[in-house]
């Protein structure tokens, strides 16, 4: 992480005013927090800010990171051009993304002067620990589509409201302590009196307290409220679990991903995020996957919540069924009854010493108990219930004999109180449970994630580097770039195959013996290659300054401080446009290792005028034995007519025809020489195009060439 030892506030931040500034540490909360997130890159964040855009976040990270590095994109690049060139680099890379966190941070990856060598060799050795990682899962599909689930973590919900559970209090600093930790989330509420207490309690399945202030008097029955430790100390998972699993909840996809990103890169052999063993990962894994959508355990994973959750589902129908069973056997029992009186029964009837309908009463009353005996016991097994649930079942029907059987309702509703209570109790202790396991794992995930989100930062540059066949530059200590089988990845990315090429400007150990010019014409074919010749060079030094790989199969690169890249202007200038153009080559004065790259300057004024310009500039560049330049001409033999300093000339020839009647180019430059341009060529595939009158236009046009001399 950089540091910002040399920044003291926000306000000493380019681009931060006073407004800003406020809405910065409204959002992250403090001045030295919100300073943080801009010193660390936290782009996604900063962009969550009121009034500032994705775009004004990534220029304040810019401008910290340049003053904190001590250089900036416009030390480097000197032209609108190499800007452009940059530009375009950066986005093609971005396509090989697989995190918007990736991509802002390639954002803020930006080309170093050499003199410093030490970020640029830093930079390096972070992405070459990724270069044979992307040779094997850079196809991998499905490990692709893990890192693009990866995004970062979600807070829990501001609108989160636990409505059934309460903190009671009659202690003032508990109130205190408890609503600055809790009241986002629950109801804490102070009570004076016991019967405050218990009429507050009542409505609420569970109960919260931290002083035993009113647990000493006898509460009435159900009520059973919860006694923890000091609210500063209680653990989040114990009052509020839900917060616990919301995080979690909310986040299940991206962290999911990352433990099989984190268990895959290990099978592969890339040593990566250590803190958690695979074990711990997988353990990790199962208690994730008990966690649904809505924050809560997943239904049918336990089976003392499902067997309540069942039996409150049934417990009216099932009730229904086995009374109307009962009535029916015990109204066939009755029918088929008869009562036998003995001897002794009848004399008391007789003597007035018992009544009839007392010996029915008794039968009846036998009768009765023995049904209902048989519906307790089936309401118990059809309901599953437990042996306290049965002891509820005793007063759900009632002593004096009644006929059709009924239960007394208002025993009915305590019983469905009692199973609902008892259901959100264990709801609750189950949530505590899950809770209590992935607590021990928020903040190992929370880094896990941002390891996984670096990790795509080299990872895509990997991917980018393996799809175009990059390869690391070696840096060399004199002025010079060269590289074999080089190849334009603008065009290679339009095309899907390109010519290699191999070239070399300076002193390098690709530069045939005695052509170590470090200021270089380049002459040839229309179409030949030039200018993508010179977007190349400008690739392979701008990514090499970078630290990233290049594109060639080889690259020596020396030191550049500046890079001046000039495309081919859009026909000849006016005055003020030409005087604006030679002002950006009044530089070339300063004693610094420059790269300049023009193509076709001389369309800029009048070909006599333009050679003379060029000649001059040539010679002020060849004076720094740092710089290095390559100049694309048709004005060659020009130009070196009207200089006195020893310029290398090379040449991109075409060789003729071929049986498509398209050019036949050797792409690669041949030193030391000047390529001639081939209008002779064009005219003779025209002649060859076309017939009739049309044709006997080319064929004396080419009898010309004839008789040049």
């Amino acid at each position: 992480m950089m540091s910002g030892q040399n920044i003291s506030g926000l306000r000493e931040v380019h681009g931060i005013g006073e407004r800003v500034a406020g809405r910065l540490v409204e959002h992250f909360g403090s001045e030295d927090s919100a300073l943080q997130a801009i010193l660390e890159g936290d782009i996604a964040s900063l962009s969550e800010v009121n009034g500032i855009s994705h775009t004004f976040a990534l220029s304040l990270v810019r401008d910290l990171r340049a003053r904190a590095d001590g250089c900036a994109i416009s030390d480097f690049l000197k032209t609108k051009e190499a800007l452009d060139l940059y530009s375009r680099l950066l986005e093609l890379i971005k396509t090989f993304a697989h995190t918007s966190h990736a991509r802002d941070k390639l954002a803020l990856f930006y080309p170093f002067p050499a003199s410093r060598m030490d970020l640029i060799e830093k930079r390096r050795a972070f992405v070459a620990e990724y270069l044979g990682l992307a040779d094997v899962l850079s196809e991998d599909t499905e490990f692709i589509n893990l890192l693009s689930k990866v995004k970062k973590l979600k807070p829990v919900p501001g609108n989160l409201r636990i409505r059934d559970r309460i903190i009671i209090s009659g202690d003032r600093k508990v109130l205190d302590a408890a609503r600055e930790r809790f009241q986002a989330f629950l109801t804490v509420q102070a009570v004076e009196d016991i019967s405050e207490f218990v009429d507050l309690a009542r409505g609420y399945s569970s109960v919260i307290v931290f002083d035993d202030t009113y647990l000493s008097f006898d509460l009435p029955e159900g009520l059973e409220p919860e006694l923890f430790q000091d609210p500063s100390k209680a653990e989040l998972w114990q009052i509020l679990p839900e917060v616990e699993l919301a995080f979690f909840a909310k986040n299940i996809d991206c962290i999911l991903a990352c433990i099989n990103i984190a268990l895959t890169l290990r099978t592969s052999g890339f040593d990566f995020f250590e803190e958690l063993s695979n074990e711990e990962l997988e353990g990790l894994k199962t208690s994730l996957l008990k966690v649904g959508e809505d924050g809560k355990p997943v239904e049918g994973l336990d089976p003392e919540i499902d067997r309540l959750e069942i039996a409150l589902k049934n417990l009216d129908i099932i009730l229904t069924s086995t009374l109307n069973e009962a009535n029916q056997r015990m109204n066939r029992t009755l029918e088929a009854s008869s009562l036998t009186l003995s001897g002794q029964e009848l004399i008391r009837i007789v003597s007035g010493g018992i009544e009839i309908k007392d010996l029915l009463a008794k039968e009846l009353q036998r009768v009765y108990v023995s049904e209902i005996e048989t519906v307790k016991e089936e309401l118990s097994e059809k309901l599953n219930f437990q042996k306290q649930e049965k002891l509820m079942l005793d007063s759900l029907f009632p002593d004096e004999i009644s006929y059709p059987l009924r239960a007394e309702q208002a025993q009915l509703q305590l019983l469905r109180q009692k199973l609902n209570t008892s259901l959100e109790k264990t709801r609750l202790s189950r949530k505590r449970e899950l809770a209590k396991n992935l607590s021990i794992f928020h903040q190992p995930v929370e880094r896990l994630v941002r390891e996984v989100l670096d990790f795509d930062l080299g990872f895509s540059i990997a991917c980018f580097a393996a799809h175009f066949r990059l390869s690391m530059p070696l840096s060399i200590s004199e002025a010079g770039i060269g590289f074999e089988d080089g190849e334009n990845f603008f065009l290679k990315a339009r095309h899907g195959k390109v010519d290699p090429v191999s070239y070399s400007v300076g002193k390098t150990s690709f530069s045939p013996e005695g052509m170590e010019n470090r200021v270089v014409l380049l002459s040839g074919v229309n179409s030949g290659g030039k200018t993508s010749l010179l977007e190349l060079l400008a690739q392979c030094v701008v990514l090499g300054h970078m630290g990233f790989p290049v594109p060639a199969r080889k690259l020596e690169l020396g030191p550049v401080e500046e890079l001046y890249y000039f495309g081919k202007s859009k026909g000849t200038l006016d005055a003020g446009a030409f005087e604006t153009t030679l002002k950006q080559f009044s530089v070339l004065s300063e004693p610094s290792a420059k790269l300049v790259l023009a193509d076709e300057l001389e369309s800029i004024t009048e070909p006599g005028a333009s050679a003379r310009i060029i000649a001059g500039i040539l010679e002020y560049l060849t004076r720094n034995e740092e710089s290095l330049g390559v100049f694309v001409s048709h004005l060659s033999e020009l130009i070196l007519k009207n200089t006195g300093t020893e310029i290398r000339v090379d040449g991109i020839e075409a060789g003729g025809l071929d049986s498509s009647l398209e050019l036949i180019v050797n792409r690669n430059p041949v030193y030391n020489r000047v390529a001639r341009s081939t209008p002779e060529l064009i005219v003779e595939r025209l002649l060859r195009k076309t017939t009739g009158k049309e044709q006997e236009f080319y064929a004396h046009l080419k009898d010309k060439f004839k008789n040049k001399v």
